[in-house]
């Protein structure tokens, strides 16, 4: 009986061993992004697999972590930094080192003392061929995309609470710059698996505030600082040309003199700055950084904040967005959103992560409506999501 049981043990295990290989199939890459010279964090560099969609984003401490397929384990994996040499190494080679720290080089080219008047009118001129280019850079006609969502927010730095999903994108028209009625209604999404740390609460605790994605793409939206009428309402400064992947890249800052609706996307606006991130060779924006101030938001768009009577002073948010290119177009990488605010006594922390992990070009599935309420039951293989590709032009 005795040796009966133990044979059945390990006929037992053994299944489990091959079921457990089987079920993993996935590569996890953790580590840290540093400045060589300093050791200091980098925020927002780009960790990604060359020849696909699949990437992540180092976060305010330079941390990130990165999971993919088993098929991908032989590919190249670029970090890179705007203003930094990059680094690579094989898929296979990040796994086995574990938490892997990974130093990048300081690579910059600075600018010299410019006049004011004459280097506001060519950074004028540079954001309109950005403008002018917009077809040509990112994807022109219907596309889907799908990606990992995660909002948490926390109270006094205690524990976070959060929800992750699978977002399904739909834009019927591709990238063109036209009104916001029209922008809405092409952008459509829902969700295909949800995610959350604690059981909702209320029915506000259930909403999933995607729509502060959606418009954190400031090339597909309007209302920002592309928008060539608004010209005028900002102060336009270089910061300087830096290198990033082999090419030269200007940053543009800009600073909002007068906001308003029209040209920061809300009324509450008080404040609002920013910097662009300008591929020269083909005059493509890869990363937005921009600091807002505001005393209220909306519930379905620009929804930093949850819903409640509370007064609310000086919600400082800052809002990263990534744009990446592989085959012939560049796409919405990622958006990273972090604000903060008091209620009362209570200091609030809220972020906001966004990565893009398939995109179709060919073969798109239309969606209708926005799906804003979490009714969407979990899905146990909710690490699927990082198999992930981009389909190929044809």
């Amino acid at each position: 009986m005795n040796k009966k049981i133990l044979s059945l043990i390990i006929l037992f295990l053994g299944v489990f061993s091959v079921m457990q290989a089987q079920n993993d199939g996935k590569i996890r890459v953790k580590g840290v992004v540093l400045d060589e010279t300093t050791r200091q964090p980098i925020a927002f560099a780009n960790i990604g697999i060359i020849g696909t969609a699949a990437g992540v984003a180092s976060d305010m401490d330079g941390l990130f972590e990165l999971i993919v397929s088993e098929k991908l384990a032989t590919y190249m994996m670029r970090v890179s930094a705007v203003g930094y040499a990059s680094a690579e190494m094989k898929v296979y080679e990040a796994r086995d080192k574990g938490e892997v720290q990974i130093l990048l080089k300081p690579v910059t080219y600075g600018i010299g003392e410019v006049d004011v008047t004459a280097e506001s009118l060519v950074l004028k001129k540079l954001l309109e061929n950005v403008v002018k280019n917009i077809g040509r850079n990112y994807i022109p006609r219907p596309y889907n995309y799908e990606g990992y969502f995660e909002y948490g927010v926390e109270i006094n730095d205690g524990e976070k609470k959060f929800k992750e999903a699978i977002v399904n994108v739909y834009d019927s028209e591709g990238y063109k710059r036209s009104n916001v009625e029209q922008t809405f209604k092409a952008l459509n999404y829902n969700f295909s698996q949800v995610r959350r740390s604690g059981e909702s609460g209320s029915a506000v605790d259930g909403l999933i505030y995607f729509d502060d994605i959606i418009t954190a793409d400031i090339v597909r939206n309007t209302r920002n600082i592309l928008d060539l009428q608004n010209f005028r309402d900002f102060k336009l400064r270089s910061k300087g040309k830096f290198m990033y992947e082999g090419d030269s890249v200007q940053i543009v800052t800009y600073e909002c003199l007068k906001p308003s609706l029209s040209n920061s996307g809300t009324a509450n606006v008080t404040k609002f700055s920013g910097e662009l991130y300008v591929e020269l060779k083909s005059f493509a924006i890869i990363k937005n950084v921009m600091r807002v101030t505001s005393s209220a938001f909306n519930l379905l768009g620009r929804n930093l904040l949850l819903a409640g009577d509370s007064p609310r002073h000086e919600v400082m948010a800052t809002i990263t967005t990534n744009y990446k290119r592989v085959s012939s177009y560049y796409f919405l990488s990622g958006v990273s959103i972090v604000y903060t605010y008091k209620d009362g006594a209570d200091r609030i922390k809220g972020e906001m992560q966004y990565q893009t992990t398939k995109v179709s070009v060919n073969k798109t599935t239309p969606i209708a409506g926005r799906v804003y309420y979490e009714e969407v039951p979990t899905d146990h293989n909710f690490w699927d999501r990082y198999t992930i590709y981009l389909e190929e032009e044809e």
